[in-house]
């Protein structure tokens, strides 16, 4: 089996390397780390990821919720959120994007892992 293929999106540059870090760590292969929506589309368009982590709040005029949702719907990638926004109106927004996780930041190291893992399982 190949590892997993993985987009991080992220604009905080420390979240986005400890995540990166940790994946790799782990095996998987970390495609790519956008700070925005355009960007992770690109990424996405050309590395072709089996799995993309948002978070929910991202710079620029796009959140992460709707570049999952885009994702979702051009390439049916899986998505895991990862998120310090907890309120229930986002959690009801990004449950239309049919995530695979919803994480709460700080997110421990094997909670992710984990989450992926299942992710990937449940994909493929």
């Amino acid at each position: 089996m190949s590892k997993a293929k993985v987009l991080i999106v992220e604009d905080d540059a420390i979240e986005a390397m400890s995540m990166h870090e940790v994946l790799t760590l782990v095996g998987f292969e970390v495609i790519g780390v956008a700070a925005c929506v355009n960007d992770a589309l690109c990424l996405a368009e050309n590395t072709r990821p089996d799995l993309a982590i948002f978070d929910v709040r991202l710079a620029g005029r796009r959140d992460g919720i709707e570049g999952a949702m885009i994702l979702r719907r051009t390439v049916g990638l899986p998505v895991i959120f990862v998120t310090g926004q907890n309120d229930p109106a986002t959690i009801a927004r990004a449950a239309e994007a049919e995530p695979v996780a919803f994480l709460s930041k700080p997110v421990p190291s094997q909670q992710l892992v984990a989450a992926i893992e299942n992710a990937i399982a449940g994909h493929r």
